[in-house]
Parts: C-alpha cells; sequence; structure tokens
C-alpha cells in the first residue's frame, strides 16, 4: 500500500461547508463549486512546482475521506491504494472531489438578494433585473446592463462608491459565468484595491477579491497572462493575503515558462 507523504496538500472541508487548504481558509471564486476551485488551485500548485502533487481530502460535510493525485498537465486521479473512509457505509464512495452540498442559490448563480449595500431605486431594480438575466444565460445582455448601471453609479457617487461596489460584484460574476476571465482579472483587481481602502488588508471581502483575481489570472491563455502578470504580482504586494509569496512565485514560474515556449 502506498503511503501519502507527509507534504501531501491537506483539505478540510467542515461540516459548515467552510474549506481550508493546509490550514489556510479557502474560499470559491463566484460562480464555481467548491471542486471547481480547489481543484484549480491544486493545478496552479502542481504547475508551479513542476511535478505531480498529492493531496488529502477530509470532507465532514459528507463524511468520507480520500486522496488523489494532480498531474502538471492538470489531470488528476484517485489514489486507489489509498484507503477511503466513510463513517456512514450508506453513503457512496467518492473517487474524486465531489460537489458539495447544493447552495440555497444552485439555480440562480447571481443571486438577487445578496446582502449589497441597499441601491436606492431605480438603481436597485435595475440590478436585480440584471441578476436575473445572466441566471437566463443570457451573458452578453446581462454584461451590457451591469455596465450601464456601473457607468450611471460611478458618474453619480464615484467609481469606489460601496453601491458602485454592489453592482461590480455582480459584474464579475457575469465575467466569471461566461468565462470572460479577462475582464474578471481587471474588475475583481479594482474591487479588492477598492475594499482595500474602505476594509483594509486583512478583511476577508478584500481577501477574497484577491483571491477571486488569482483565479481568473490562472485561466488566462498563455499571452494574456503573462500581459497582464506584472498587475497581479503587484496586487499581491501591495495586498497581502495568505500564501501570497507562493503565489507569486507560482505566477513567476508560469510566466516565465511561457516565456520559453514562444
Amino acid at each position: 500500500m502506498n503511503q501519502i507523504p507527509p507534504d501531501a496538500v491537506q483539505v478540510r472541508i467542515t461540516p459548515d461547508g467552510i474549506c481550508f487548504i493546509d490550514e489556510e481558509f479557502f474560499t470559491p471564486p463566484p460562480g464555481a463549486t467548491l471542486n471547481e476551485a480547489v481543484l484549480a488551485h491544486l493545478q496552479l500548485e502542481a504547475a508551479a512546482l513542476e511535478m505531480p502533487i498529492r493531496a488529502v481530502i477530509q470532507d465532514e460535510q459528507a463524511q468520507y475521506t480520500t486522496s488523489i493525485q494532480v498531474n502538471t498537465d492538470g489531470t488528476s486521479h484517485p489514489l486507489a491504494d489509498e484507503t477511503q473512509t466513510s463513517p456512514n457505509p450508506n453513503l457512496p464512495q467518492p473517487t474524486v472531489l465531489p460537489e458539495p452540498a447544493a447552495s440555497p442559490h444552485a439555480t440562480d448563480p447571481v443571486p438577487a438578494d445578496r446582502p449589497y449595500e441597499p441601491l436606492p431605486e431605480p438603481y436597485r431594480g435595475w440590478l436585480a433585473s440584471t441578476c436575473a438575466t445572466a441566471n437566463q444565460n443570457r451573458f452578453v445582455e446581462a454584461a451590457h446592463a451591469a455596465d450601464q448601471l456601473l457607468a450611471e453609479l460611478s458618474t453619480q457617487y464615484g467609481p469606489s462608491h460601496l453601491y458602485t461596489l454592489a453592482v461590480a460584484l455582480v459584474r464579475g460574476d457575469i465575467a466569471w459565468l461566461s468565462r470572460d476571465y479577462l475582464y474578471g482579472l481587471q474588475i475583481w483587481i479594482f474591487m479588492a484595491r477598492s475594499w482595500h481602502l474602505h476594509l483594509g488588508p486583512q478583511h476577508s471581502t478584500t481577501v477574497r477579491a484577491v483571491g477571486n483575481a488569482l483565479s481568473c489570472w490562472v485561466r488566462l491563455q498563455p499571452e494574456d497572462a503573462k500581459a497582464s502578470a506584472p498587475d497581479v504580482v503587484k496586487l499581491l504586494q501591495d495586498i497581502t493575503i495568505p500564501n501570497a509569496d507562493s503565489a507569486v512565485q507560482a505566477i513567476n514560474q508560469r510566466t516565465r515558462r511561457i516565456a520559453l515556449a514562444n
């Protein structure tokens, strides 16, 4: 039986769905499941280290423990030789990261009732309509409506006003859902810097925005990733988040690989 090495990545999901990776709080970007976000994180780490990594996933919500290997090319597979345990024999045994329990907004990835800064009418109705459009997968229309609303609020209140940031959050969600990762990167960088000014660098909202920017950058095409890498590195230098040094290292390593490939 193969043994999981002591340096295997430890992924823990608490009974209420909170995730920790090597004891650091981890949250998925908007529109992504915890499954997708954790796997993307492991793929980035494997690529940065240029070697396969192993991870032990302990899901206290689904009541199981399993282990997987993530390869440098992004593929992953369960470690069949490892014991997978579940205290409930009636639960199905997972083969790789399973989907977490459905969230209240599983059918509406851009919820209209999120606790936004209360917008005055007609802006609040406009925002709710934009969310409804996005939830019908009409992302082009939703993005256009959100951009119009952002422009009007920026003119009326300023680009970093809480009203404007509430709509920017929705626009970031739309970019993620439509896989417009370059725009998503730009708007999450903007939001991270704005929340930094409002709430400080250690607030969870600021940290989450930085994490969302990183998640978008990971998914960029090579040329876009290379061009935008300095902006992401500068963000991590200006706003300190957990594991910022390793993230900068991973960004620099990917940038060098892109340069060597051209």
